[in-house]
């Protein structure tokens, strides 16, 4: 399974956090940008993002992501996700992300179904299944969303479409192995606010 390192809870500034996560053998550094309208956070302005040596897997929380598609496609980023909750063009959002050369994502709230990314299928390269509500870290993991992994498992055997399955929410050395059918695990507090970011890594390696 692979690691993404969410910068949204940190016991250290931006600029410190992104420096120790760079000397980690994390796979990607998840950015959470919200507007407090789509959730009630709002993200400052990230300014030492250029500084990561990790590709960036950003998730945007966002009412209007049109200009958040722009701006970070002048980063190292590897993926856009967006949520599939949406009250937009998202077939024209994804395509928009995939025209910057940037693999695209839907979202899922923990009281969205699964069957949400069926119309989307056929654009996108992974699914971000939320475990806890967006848009505050530190919570704790909703086994109710856990039923979602093995229907998105489904649907990839059933439209032969490997799109990454990506858990965000809650995840640390006990919960990681409630997630293990996913691909990739998002961890923020639990890597963030310790001393030693590799040791807590390691932990959620399976």
């Amino acid at each position: 399974m692979k690691i993404a390192v969410s910068i949204l809870s940190s016991n250290y500034s931006e600029e410190e956090t992104i420096k120790k996560i760079n000397e980690t053998d994390a796979d990607y550094i998840h950015v959470d940008v919200m507007d407090s309208t789509f959730v009630l956070g709002k993200t400052p302005k990230r300014e030492f993002l250029h500084t990561s040596r990790k590709p960036l897997d950003v998730h945007l929380m966002v009412s209007r992501p049109f200009d958040f598609i722009t701006s970070f496609a002048l980063l190292n980023t590897e993926s856009i996700t967006i949520h599939g909750e949406l009250e937009d063009d998202i077939e024209g959002l994804l395509n928009y992300i995939k025209s910057c050369g940037i693999k695209c994502g839907l979202a899922l709230n923990p009281e969205t179904s699964p069957k949400a990314v069926s119309p989307y299928i056929s654009l996108i390269d992974e699914v971000l299944v939320m475990t806890v509500t967006p848009g505050k870290g530190g919570q704790e993991l909703m086994d109710s969303t856990l039923y979602k992994i093995d229907i998105l498992n489904e649907m990839k055997k059933e439209y032969k479409k490997d799109f990454k399955i990506i858990v965000d929410g809650g995840i640390n050395g006990d919960t990681i192995k409630k997630v293990s059918k996913a691909d990739v695990c998002v961890s923020g507090s639990f890597i963030c606010k310790s001393e030693d970011f590799q040791e807590r890594i390691d932990k959620l390696r399976l």
